[in-house]
C-alpha cells in the first residue's frame, strides 16, 4: 500500500491536553504530512479552546461524544495517548470495522482503573494551587492550564461518572494490530503487562528514561508509532 492509499490518522490527546498542545506543538503534523498521510483533528470533549460544559453529567459518555467527531464511513488509523488511548480502545470496540491499526500510548494497568487523583486535581483546578498542594497534583494542574483549557470544564470531566469502563474480557474484541508504547518511568501507566495480556494482537515497546507527561514530545515515540501505522 502506498502512503497516498493509506487511511487518515486520528490523534487523541490525553486528559488536560489538547490537539494543538499534544500533537501540533510537538511536531507530529509536519512529520505525518512528510509521510504522505493526513490527520483528523480532534479535541476530547471538555478540552481545547471551544466553549465547554462545566456539568459533569454532560460527560457521561466521553467515547460516544468523541465518536461523533470522527467522520462516518471513514476507515482510520489512530494514536491515543493516556485518556485518549483509553477512549481509543472504547471506540475500537464500538466500531471495529472503522479502525485499521491502533497505537495505545501512556496506558497500561490504568486502563482498568479511574483517575486516582481525580478529585484532588479537580478541586485544585477550581480553587487554584498553593504551597499545600501536593506536587503531583500541581504538576497535572499546570500541565492542563498550559494547554489553554478551561479549568472548570476539565474539573467537570474528572468528576464525570467513570467512563469508559474497560475490562480485560471486553478487550478480546479489539482484534486490530495494536502497538502499546510507554516510557519506563511512566508511573501512571505502569505496569503495562495487564493491558498487553488482554489485547489479542498487541506488541509492546518501552522507551528508556521517558515519563508520562513527556511522552508526546519524545521522538522515539513518534517514530515508532508512525512506522507501525505505515
Amino acid at each position: 500500500m502506498n502512503a497516498t492509499d493509506q487511511p487518515p490518522i486520528v490523534l487523541l490527546h490525553g486528559w488536560g491536553g489538547s490537539f494543538n498542545a499534544t500533537w501540533a506543538n510537538n511536531g507530529w503534523l509536519s512529520e505525518i504530512a512528510s509521510r504522505g498521510r493526513c490527520v483528523i483533528e480532534v479535541d476530547i470533549p471538555g478540552h481545547g479552546i471551544t466553549r465547554a460544559s462545566n456539568d459533569p453529567g454532560d460527560y457521561a459518555d466521553l467515547a460516544g461524544m468523541l465518536r461523533k467527531k470522527i467522520p462516518e464511513g471513514t476507515i482510520v488509523d489512530a494514536i491515543g495517548y493516556s485518556l485518549g488511548a483509553k477512549l481509543l480502545l472504547a471506540l475500537a470496540m464500538r466500531d471495529p470495522d472503522r479502525y485499521r491499526r491502533l497505537v495505545v500510548a501512556g496506558l497500561g494497568a490504568n486502563a482498568f482503573a479511574p483517575e486516582p487523583q481525580g478529585e484532588a486535581v479537580a478541586a485544585a483546578l477550581e480553587n487554584g494551587t498553593n504551597e499545600t498542594t501536593p506536587p503531583p497534583v500541581k504538576v497535572l494542574v499546570d500541565y492542563a492550564l498550559s494547554a489553554g483549557n478551561d479549568p472548570q470544564a476539565l474539573a467537570a470531566v474528572l468528576r464525570r461518572m467513570p467512563n469508559p469502563v474497560i475490562t480485560p474480557i471486553q478487550l478480546a474484541q479489539v482484534t486490530q494490530p495494536t502497538l502499546l508504547i510507554a516510557g519506563d518511568r511512566d508511573a501512571i501507566a505502569m505496569p503495562i503487562k495487564p493491558l498487553l495480556d488482554a489485547l489479542p494482537h498487541a506488541t509492546c515497546q518501552l522507551l528508556s528514561g521517558v515519563d508520562h507527561l513527556n511522552l508526546p514530545a519524545n521522538l522515539d515515540f513518534r517514530g515508532a508509532a508512525l512506522a507501525f501505522l505505515n
